[in-house]
């Protein structure tokens, strides 16, 4: 074997390439190679197409049955979207349903698909679990498998969990923030109704003081005396009784007496006692009754303490030579009762607090002359009770109060 022309080192090289390449050649063409042999080879074969494609770009060491990787998706996946994936993945790479042997790419493909469920690591452990290099058997995976979906189950019911706590935690927090302002507004008012009490026991006593001091005051003035002391004390029982309904009414201790009445003759029983001073003051008075039929469900005495309180308001803040007008009518199967009066509008800002019980002691600027401060508020607690609705709006010359009664209770 000789060559002339090449030295003794070259002519070892020659040789021994040209042997071993023979005996390579002969002996990949005549023995099968293994999956591992091949997972490996196919890294040297087409290098831009493994680039490209994600399943293809995968190297793998170990060896699985296609039905072992099967079940594991149909347990998870469920059947029929896993003969969908299997149907695109051999259409994709041209496989025949007669191969039994996974390759890197169905294993790459596998992962993916379960990836998505259960994560990349879970689904990385479960598929190598059924390679032969790993000793994991196969019902041991499937159990993994189980005890996985049972975690995600799990971590779904956790994460709405978090969810509604999270909520939840915020809505105290409204809570609480409403609460602290609750607290504030009540501090507020106490100081308010100590006000309102403290004026006329301060009268009571001074006129008192004056009579128990002078024996020689004139009998007329005495009499003067004695009638602030009286109307005073009624005052204050005034506000002690608004202060102790309207208590009541918010704790739902009152029951309404719910019958059929007429809402005009209710409305006339309520104005008796004031028309004599809306009068004195001229103040013209109208009503416009557009009812076909005037009985409804209410209580008639917390509907006059309503009409009394709304009607008292409109005469204090009416000028003399002034209107209040009243209006009767059905619509969309409701009563709709509108008291208007010319005179004073109530601040647009203050439109949704005055029939707020802490109304005035925020806004002393806009107190009403006479009274407790109770009224509205009261007024609101009773109309809410016949579950009905109580508002107030600006017009161009005065206020209108809306009133809305159902039929039924």
């Amino acid at each position: 074997f000789r060559i002339p022309y090449l030295s003794t080192l070259a002519q070892v090289f020659f040789w021994s390439i040209l042997i071993n390449s023979f005996l390579f050649a002969v002996i990949s063409v005549s023995v099968k190679g293994n999956y591992r042999e091949r997972n490996f080879a196919e890294i040297y074969i087409d290098i831009d197409q493994y680039i490209q494609n994600h399943e293809g770009a995968y190297i793998w060491k170990g060896k699985a049955n296609i039905s072992d990787i099967e079940k594991i998706l149909v347990r998870f996946l469920g059947e029929k979207k896993t003969k969908q994936a299997l149907k695109i993945f051999n259409t994709k790479y041209n496989i025949t349903d007669e191969t039994d042997t996974a390759d890197s790419r169905l294993i790459k493909f596998s992962e993916n698909l379960l990836a998505g469920r259960i994560g990349t690591a879970s689904a990385k452990i479960l598929v190598e679990g059924v390679t032969k290099e790993d000793k994991i058997s196969l019902p041991e995976v499937l159990n993994i498998l189980e005890e996985s979906k049972e975690n995600i189950t799990l971590n779904r019911k956790l994460t709405e969990q978090s969810k509604q706590l999270r909520r939840l935690s915020e809505d105290l927090q409204v809570a609480n923030t409403n609460l602290i302002e609750k607290d504030k507004q009540k501090d507020d008012f106490l100081d308010s109704v100590a006000h309102e009490l403290r004026t006329p026991i301060t009268a009571i006593r001074a006129a008192s003081e004056i009579l128990l001091d002078d024996d020689e005051i004139p009998t007329e003035i005495k009499k003067e005396f004695l009638g602030n002391i009286i109307s005073e004390s009624d005052r204050l029982n005034e506000i002690i009784n608004d202060i102790l309904y309207l208590d009541k009414l918010e704790s739902g201790i009152i029951q309404l007496n719910i019958q059929k009445n007429n809402i005009v003759e209710t409305y006339h029983k309520a104005l008796k006692p004031i028309q004599h001073l809306i009068q004195q003051k001229n103040i013209h008075h109208s009503e416009i009754d557009l009812l076909n039929q005037k009985e409804y469900e209410y209580d008639e005495a917390r509907m006059i303490q309503v009409f009394q309180n709304i009607l008292g308001n409109a005469y204090k803040f009416t000028d003399e030579s002034g209107m209040i007008q009243t209006k009767f009518i059905e619509k969309d199967g409701q009563l709709n009762i509108s008291i208007f009066n010319t005179g004073k509008k109530i601040p647009e800002e203050d439109i949704e607090l005055i029939f707020d019980k802490f109304y005035q002691s925020k806004n002393q600027n806009i107190r009403k002359p006479i009274g407790t401060g109770l009224g509205l508020a009261i007024c609101k607690k009773i109309i809410e009770a016949h579950k009905g609705e109580i508002s107030a709006e600006n017009k161009e010359i005065g206020v209108v109060f809306n009133i809305i009664l159902r039929h039924e209770i």
